[in-house]
């Protein structure tokens, strides 16, 4: 029923949040979007964020978690493997250190990201840069010497 292009749009946002892949595979959601405006504030929050957090979410999709006043929706969009530099670079700079620390958790980090989140003011950002398997010596080492005491005793677990 998620898949069928004469669902209703109303019976789209029940389903989404759990059966977001078939929502974005209907055929009839782009249309659907574009004779109804507001389509995604209608639907309940958690199925847009179920959406929004799918690999194959479309640009349209991103752009509006991108926008949206619920960090949440932030975080949801950092963990899609199609964005940009532009949009990942917003979303390491993003006020709420959980979007933040979903960046840091990405593997396909650039290095300026990478430096630029080793400065995080929240250690739960930099927490989750010390469990990455591909940090370079001197990464390991500014980690290792951090001033939260959690995340040394990340490294000294990680060296065990």
């Amino acid at each position: 029923m998620a898949a069928h292009p004469n669902t209703p749009a109303a019976v789209l946002g029940r389903l989404a949040a759990e059966h977001p892949a078939q929502v974005l595979a209907n055929p009839a959601l782009g249309l659907l979007r574009l004779a109804h405006s507001g389509l995604l504030e209608g639907w309940p929050t958690e199925a847009v964020l179920s959406l929004v957090a799918q690999p194959q979410a479309p640009g349209w999709l991103r752009r509006y978690g991108l926008a949206h006043a619920d960090a949440r929706f932030q975080v949801a969009v950092a963990g899609h493997p199609s964005l940009s530099a532009a949009e990942l670079e917003q979303l390491a700079r993003h006020r709420v250190w959980k979007v933040r620390a979903r960046v840091a958790a990405r593997p396909d980090l650039s290095l300026e990201l990478l430096a630029g989140l080793l400065g995080d003011p929240d250690y739960g950002v930099r927490l989750v840069l010390a469990s990455r398997p591909d940090l370079s010596p001197n990464t390991l080492e500014q980690l290792r010497r951090d001033s939260s005491l959690l995340v040394r005793q990340a490294m000294a677990q990680r060296q065990g």
